[in-house]
């Protein structure tokens, strides 16, 4: 498990049937609320090595909290709504 910010995530990595390496981020929580279930955010590569592909998903995960992107990939509403949105009454 990995926190960065208010968040919270794990990295898993996989190999494909053709022997290629993906990855994936397991979005598991924000400011202290659990997500369940975790939302799962692909890398958008394939690599040779378990570790190549757990890199870019570290690099990944860093790059869309620093940027604010993480927000956009997660659901606003419907099943998954446990997004925190605050002030949601005063709009």
């Amino acid at each position: 498990m990995v926190q960065h910010d208010e968040y919270e995530y794990c990295i898993i990595s996989y190999r494909k049937s053709d022997g290629m390496y993906k990855a994936l981020i397991l979005l598991t929580a924000h400011a202290g609320i659990q997500y369940s279930p975790a939302i799962e955010i692909p890398t958008p590569s394939v690599f040779k090595t378990d570790r190549a592909a757990r890199i870019e998903a570290s690099a990944l995960a860093y790059e869309l909290i620093e940027t604010g992107a993480i927000i956009s990939l997660v659901p606003q509403g419907g099943k998954t709504s446990s997004w925190p949105v605050e002030s949601a009454s005063s709009l």
